[in-house]
């Protein structure tokens, strides 16, 4: 899977956030493979806010509540002039992993994800004690948790379902009321809201 840059600073400390910019200056303005030969203005204006935000967090060091503020203000454009400089580098590199290498940016190789497939041995069971239902399935892989629901049969479109939500593929439902016909379903979440249901299942409640 192909590299990107880190450009998320919310949570970058502050001496973490002036070294990252200072690579950034230093690989734009002498990048040994010529992947960025007119960064421009872009540049010149990181490498300015760089050393107003390392003066800042000098001064910021007596706790003095005005120069805490300067300091936060510079660090939010700083992280701006950062996030300019990557969209340039994005654009430029065109996909090139040497050119992405040496921007000076952090990178990182995002995780593939895991299309999750429909659940199978999907199986509705009578509990240990009556008006209770054993739902399970087949653990699915890749899935974040499990929804249980249940309703009245026969489901139709205007069914009001009850469900619950669980990261373990079996699960026993309680008090449902005896002498009914009940549908259940149960479906496999998996991540970017990817969502794979089962077939209908009926039982009698006893």
């Amino acid at each position: 899977m192909e590299k990107r840059l880190v450009l998320n600073f919310k949570e970058t400390k502050d001496i973490d956030l002036y070294l990252i910019a200072s690579s950034v200056t230093y690989h734009m303005n002498e990048n040994e493979h010529g992947c960025f030969p007119d960064p421009g203005m872009l540049i010149i204006e990181l490498a300015e806010t760089a050393a107003q935000f390392k003066q800042a967090m000098s001064d910021a060091h007596n706790k003095d509540r005005q120069k805490i503020s300067v300091k936060k203000d510079l660090k939010v454009l700083l992280i701006k002039k950062l996030k300019e400089v990557g969209a340039f580098v994005k654009t430029e590199s065109n996909g090139s992993e040497l050119a992405l290498l040496s921007s000076g940016f952090p990178i990182f190789t995002p995780k593939e994800e895991i299309i999750i497939k429909p659940p199978t041995d999907f199986k509705i069971l009578p509990g240990s004690s009556a008006g209770e239902i054993i739902m399970k399935i087949s653990r699915v892989h890749g899935a974040k948790s499990y929804l249980y629901r249940w309703t009245p049969a026969p489901a139709t479109k205007g069914s009001l379902w009850a469900s619950e939500i669980d990261t373990r593929c079996k699960k026993v439902i309680k008090g449902l009321p005896l002498g009914i016909n009940y549908c259940f379903q149960m479906a496999a979440i998996g991540s970017n809201s990817q969502i794979e249901y089962t077939e209908l299942l009926t039982r009698y409640i006893s």
